[in-house]
């Protein structure tokens, strides 16, 4: 008899991608099952805009799994991800109900709901996750968990992780009409994190790059927590669209070209040094010298956020890109 599964839903711009493993209690690395992918439509800049054409590649996405698995099972997490994802932290206080000062997990709650209530910027959006990060009493003593220490006032720091409303109603209607049944939302750079960082790297303090086809998406781990989300409207498609302006090509030819020759870095420095600078019509030289130009735009993104949130220079496990 087989074991439970479990499936995960990455959907992006350029691919939905679902995966599924074996559940095998006590067992630290379950087994693969298996994967299937598709190129979706109606996705642009990682937002659902169009919930039927979605729905219709996600049918088509199940059906390769269930032929080379034989699994029928459509319950799954999903992440997703775009341009609508943000993230606030706020603090919300309270007075702790007990007479002795002792504070309870309902005290707890209730900072965590005053964090909420301090929330800006929320119309037209919904909350992903919800992630406490400190409490502190009497504004003084900080703790991860306040729970039976003692205090006159509780004040709670939060992380907020939001989407576009819209973007959410989207995807909730496409895995309805795919019969597909979400288990769990995830926004997709925690997602990421997950699959990628150990919780040494996660308390030294880190970051996931996850470069995608219409956006590159950042999340920042300090003391084993999320320390800052952000996404930027750029992604590999633009690298792939400034080819085919600069060589005057068609998009499929330009993907080929920075798939197959594109360089950057030491290996694009030795073109200049060598004598085969052309392969066909097209110089490797100006190649690297377009998608170099793209990247050094990404990554000065990524370093104007680092600094806005006072962490460049400060991820001590370094930066991990995917």
């Amino acid at each position: 008899m087989r074991n439970q599964c479990a499936i995960g839903i990455d959907l992006g711009t350029d691919s939905i991608k679902i995966v599924a493993r074996e559940c095998i209690p006590g067992e630290a690395n379950p087994r693969g099952l298996g994967a299937s992918a598709s190129s979706p439509l109606g996705m642009r800049k990682g937002i659902a805009l169009e919930p039927e054409e979605l729905a219709k590649a996600l049918k088509t996405t199940f059906d390769a799994l269930e032929k080379s698995t034989g699994i029928k099972n459509k319950e799954a997490s999903v992440a997703f991800g775009g341009t609508g994802l943000g993230f606030q932290k706020t603090k919300g206080l309270v007075a702790v109900s007990r007479a002795d000062g002792e504070i309870t997990r309902d005290d707890v709650k209730r900072a965590q709901k005053a964090s909420e209530a301090n929330l800006s910027r929320l119309q037209n959006r919904e909350i992903l996750h919800r992630i406490p990060l400190l409490y502190k009493l009497d504004g003084e003593m900080e703790t991860r968990d306040p729970v039976s220490l003692t205090a006159g006032k509780l004040e709670a720091e939060v992380l907020f992780i939001t989407a576009f409303l819209q973007n959410i109603k989207n995807v909730l209607k496409a895995l309805e009409e795919a019969g597909v049944e979400a288990e769990e939302l995830i926004a997709n750079p925690l997602a990421a994190s997950r699959a990628t960082l150990t919780k040494r790297e996660k308390e030294i303090g880190a970051m996931v790059l996850d470069l995608g086809a219409a956006t590159t998406s950042i999340i920042l781990f300090e003391e084993g927590l999320p320390y800052s989300l952000e996404t930027f409207p750029i992604g590999s498609q633009h690298i792939t669209q400034d080819i085919a302006v600069g060589f005057k090509i068609d998009l499929e030819e330009a993907e080929k070209l920075k798939t197959n020759y594109g360089a950057v870095g030491a290996e694009a420095e030795n073109f200049s040094k060598r004598e085969d600078l052309v392969y066909g019509n097209y110089s490797k030289k100006k190649l690297a010298e377009i998608i170099e130009a793209r990247l050094s735009d990404i990554f000065e993104l990524i370093e104007k956020h680092l600094k806005k949130v006072d962490r460049a220079g400060l991820l001590p496990a370094g930066i991990f890109i995917i």
